[in-house]
């Protein structure tokens, strides 16, 4: 199962300050600068794509240099939730790490490996859930 939330927060920002740089800065090296930062930002953080195999639950930001993958066997749990978001992108709170492009709706993971919690973002945290439940209960 491989499910893609697309960040159009992001890419709405993203286009704003490209509209006003336009007219800001046209041809200057600022400008320049200014859309590479903003080019690398949505190719990094435009997406989020949650991947379930048999043996893991992988996601990964954009093209895929930001990622991670959690071994099935230690999930101890896989719920959908809302949440307050409070922004986008990768955000250290006590105790969880939120992974999120848009929205408020994530999984949230629990691990045997580590008291941390996990929340990864999605447009479907009930499928999702299901699903890894599903293949961690199929062994």
């Amino acid at each position: 199962m491989k499910k893609t939330q697309i960040g159009w927060v992001i890419i709405a920002i993203v286009l704003v300050i490209e509209a006003i740089s336009i007219i800001q800065y046209p041809g200057n090296t600022n400008f320049i600068i200014l859309t590479t930062g903003m080019l690398l930002m949505l190719l990094l953080f435009g997406t989020l794509t949650i991947i379930v195999t048999d043996t893991h639950l992988k996601f990964r930001f954009g093209v895929g240099l930001v990622r991670g993958s959690y071994l099935l066997s230690d999930i101890i749990y896989c719920r959908p939730i809302s949440y307050f978001s409070l922004g986008w992108g990768i955000r250290f709170k006590p105790g969880v790490t939120i992974f999120n492009v848009s929205g408020n709706k994530a999984v949230e993971i629990k691990r045997r490996s580590s008291d941390q919690i996990i929340y990864i973002g999605t447009d479907n945290p009930e499928e999702v859930a299901a699903w890894v439940y599903k293949k961690m209960t199929n062994k």
